[in-house]
């Protein structure tokens, strides 16, 4: 949405618990949350690696509104 790049990881982006300590039980949320974060690392690593060999982002153009009421 919004022209931005969607970091992916291995289930729903989210852990369970009330507090840190129940958090850090919940070892199937911090792992999705490492995966994020690895994955994200390596997205921003590509867009700046991107943008130091000259790959310019996509030119956006103007956004054109529907409206349904005719």
């Amino acid at each position: 949405m919004n022209s931005m790049p969607v970091v992916s990881s291995q289930y729903w982006n989210q852990v369970h618990g009330f507090t840190p300590d129940d958090v850090r039980q919940d070892l199937e949320g911090v792992q999705t949350m490492r995966t994020l974060a690895n994955n994200m690392a390596w997205l921003l690593k590509c867009i700046a690696l991107g943008k130091k060999q000259g790959i310019e982002m996509p030119d956006t153009e103007e956004k054109i509104l529907t409206n349904f009421i005719r």
